[in-house]
């Protein structure tokens, strides 16, 4: 899915981002926003290649970042479960 900015058009994404977080306020609500933010490193940019490789530096680097910050939520979700 691409998006066309005002100035240029952004490279596709390997799916949709979640966009609503349930804001119950209850004992969860912590865990869901952590979880629902680490569903969100699983959108990875990719590019328009016929091999599905990702070349470009910039969006490289952007996915090898989603993929730390994956790491990190996963942590902290595991650490939160073992206390709720």
């Amino acid at each position: 899915m691409k998006k066309q900015t005002e100035n240029f058009e952004l490279p596709n994404i390997t799916q949709q981002p979640i966009e609503h977080i349930d804001g119950t306020p209850d004992n969860l609500y912590p865990l869901r926003i952590l979880r629902t933010y680490r569903e969100n490193c699983n959108c990875m940019w990719s590019e328009s290649s016929s091999d599905g490789e990702v070349k470009y530096p910039l969006l490289k680097l952007m996915n090898d970042y989603q993929i730390k910050r994956a790491e990190i939520l996963d942590r902290a979700i595991t650490i939160l479960e073992k206390y709720m």
